[in-house]
């Protein structure tokens, strides 16, 4: 959506555009995650999500430790992505 922002290590990002973009130029070619906690609250505008977890990207052994909050919004039967905030987190 024009109006859905993504904060990625602080860097506010606006619009589907600059998210797509954002995410095509990470350095990971190959990611997989494994969710440590989830916790979700509904609000009335949708739903509130805050996840934890870890990383692993490409061929290193090394986790990524991540925290990631994000709110989906209603529309139509399904939802949308309307914010979310991602930040690595030093062990």
């Amino acid at each position: 959506r024009a109006n859905s922002m993504l904060t990625f290590e602080g860097n506010p990002i606006l619009g589907v555009q600059g998210i797509v973009e954002k995410l095509a130029t990470l350095p990971f070619q190959r990611v997989s995650h494994k969710i440590v906690t989830l916790d979700a609250q509904p609000n009335k505008d949708g739903i509130v999500i805050s996840v934890t977890g870890q990383l692993l990207v490409d061929d290193s052994p090394n986790a990524l430790f991540f925290t990631q909050t994000f709110v989906l919004h209603p529309e139509g039967g399904s939802y949308y992505v309307n914010n979310d905030i991602f930040r690595f987190v030093s062990a």
